[in-house]
């Protein structure tokens, strides 16, 4: 498999990925986009920082592609949707460079209080500014964090050594939560006019650009200081200029620009503003963390399915993806039983129950079952990533449901399906040593494994039938490997489901529906 480094990475990455016998690893100085297009059809995965664009385009001729690695935290340099379309895993490494990021966030914010860039400059001009350079203490100021995640806890926690008072604001967490930290939960209109001091630590998305605008700098308390070590897009960087300029904005710590590098900026020319290059996550600790977190990231899901800090599906641990490992098989096969029985498909109501799935993450089961769905209806490559996807573009209703009710079982997933008004079932459920079984057809009760070439015969529940079923493939030459049969309590139909060795033909089909005892016969492939 061929890893395509497109930022660079630290050593401790590289020599992850370098050891693994399976890996090739395409490590390039600074590719151009050229270079990049040229050498992507043919690598599983690529992994980027901040430099790289990853656009629908590029995505367009990767067919093998199948995962990309953010050497990170923000996506935004990743087209996700596009990526997610395609069945292509998008992950970064939210945690690796927190202490990095915060650590620059207090350093800019005691800089920008005592004007230390401007001081040294004037030093090396050769003059002694003490009195121009007055600045402000950090003790008993207010700071609002906008973003209380890593980053913005670590932040919180630093700011409160300093003895400031902090303020919160993140619609992820409760106020509860916030207080446990030290900090007050407040909204942002709130916010804005109580801080002296100004931190931004959220994801840009839609609803967070240009969180910092005019309507919003206008609510501010006159001489606030602002800090943005997080995404150049949160701040309306003219509105910020006219803040600042006016004086407003008493000054502005910046290492991200929604362009960068941010040439011909005005904000360059402003005395009261400080700029680091996007230096973050520039420390020899967090390049190590980050370079060794997305290396093992990218082995574990190319190797092992194994998926962590991925932005477009649900993060599975090791140690969760060991137990429910044979339920996502089982979930898989159910749906492709139902994805070749029932056509088309109008809703899918899925029930998870019994103790063992009480503890395990759903979405990457319910995944697991569209995929199955999926798989014999499209042309189209499907996996677990863009599975849901494909199932809203053909409207197709999903539903899912846990209960702890399992009449003695560990775990059961039931799936029923929809297709022109009738409705089908399967049940299926995990036994001892990770064996999978079908338990429940419809209203019939069995316990059938779920793999290879099958024929599902529901018949007329009178003596000769089997035999009628064993002679008929026989004389096509089939081979049966197991038979599994069931009947209704009012033994008047019965079901049996066959494994096969081979695949019965089209003729003996023919021949086992010809017969007034066969109601119906379908093959699948599970």
């Amino acid at each position: 498999m061929k890893i395509l480094i497109c930022d660079g990475l630290h050593a401790q990455g590289l020599d992850i990925l370098r050891a693994d016998p399976d890996v090739e690893v395409l490590a390039p100085d600074q590719p151009s986009v050229g270079l990049i297009r040229e050498l992507l059809p043919e690598c599983a995965a690529m992994v980027v920082r901040s430099r790289t664009k990853v656009t629908e385009d590029f995505l367009e001729n990767a067919p093998r592609l199948r995962v990309i690695g953010r050497a990170g935290t923000g996506v935004d340099n990743i087209h996700v949707s596009a990526a997610s379309a395609r069945g292509i895993l998008v992950m970064n490494t939210p945690g690796a460079n927190a202490m990095a990021a915060a650590e620059h966030t207090m350093a800019l914010m005691l800089a920008l209080a005592r004007h230390v860039p401007q001081a040294t400059q004037s030093m090396r001009e050769g003059r002694w500014d003490k009195k121009r350079f007055m600045g402000t203490e950090l003790y008993q100021q207010t700071l609002g964090i906008v973003g209380l995640g890593k980053i913005g806890t670590i932040v919180a926690d630093r700011a409160l050594g300093f003895k400031m008072n902090v303020l919160a604001h993140d619609p992820h967490i409760t106020p509860e939560t916030a207080a446990i930290l030290g900090t007050e939960w407040v909204e942002l209109d709130e916010m804005w006019p109580r801080a002296d001091f100004i931190t931004l630590h959220t994801p840009l998305t839609p609803e967070t650009r240009n969180l910092i605008n005019r309507d919003t700098l206008s609510k501010m308390k006159k001489g606030v200081r602002i800090i943005n070590c997080a995404r150049g897009g949160l701040i309306d960087e003219e509105a910020l200029y006219e803040a600042l300029v006016a004086g407003h904005v008493a000054g502005a710590a910046l290492d991200v620009f929604a362009k960068e590098p941010p040439e011909g900026s005005p904000l360059l020319t402003l005395p009261n503003v400080i700029f680091t290059p996007h230096l973050g996550a520039s420390s020899y600790q967090a390049q190590e963390n980050v370079s060794r977190a997305i290396a093992v990231q990218i082995l574990d899901y190319l190797k092992r399915g194994i998926t962590r800090n991925a932005v477009n599906f649900p993060s599975i641990s090791a140690r969760e993806y060991d137990r429910i490992r044979p339920y996502m098989i089982l979930a898989e096969r159910l749906g492709h039983l139902h994805g070749q029985l029932s056509t088309p498909i109008e809703r899918v109501d899925i029930e998870y129950s019994g103790p063992e799935l009480q503890e395990l993450p759903l979405d990457p089961l319910t995944q697991s079952i569209a995929k199955g769905l999926l798989d014999p209806i499209l042309a189209e490559k499907v996996n677990l990533v863009n599975a849901p996807m494909l199932l809203q573009e053909r409207k197709i209703r999903l539903t899912a449901t846990r209960t702890s009710e399992a009449r003695g079982y560990m775990g059961l997933i039931r799936v029923t399906v929809e297709s022109r008004g009738q409705k089908k079932s399967a049940t299926g459920a995990v036994f001892p040593g990770n064996e999978i079984r079908l338990i429940r057809f419809n209203t019939y009760r069995l316990e059938a494994e779920p793999e290879g070439i099958n024929l599902i015969v529901q018949n007329k529940d009178t003596p000769g039938v089997i035999g009628f079923i064993g002679t008929t493939l026989g004389a096509f030459q089939v081979n049966i490997a197991n038979m599994h049969l069931s009947r209704t309590p009012e033994r008047d139909k019965a079901v049996a489901i066959i494994r096969l060795d081979t695949e019965a033909p089209e003729d003996a089909l023919k021949a086992l529906r010809a017969s007034p005892m066969i109601l119906s016969v379908e093959q699948v492939k599970l």
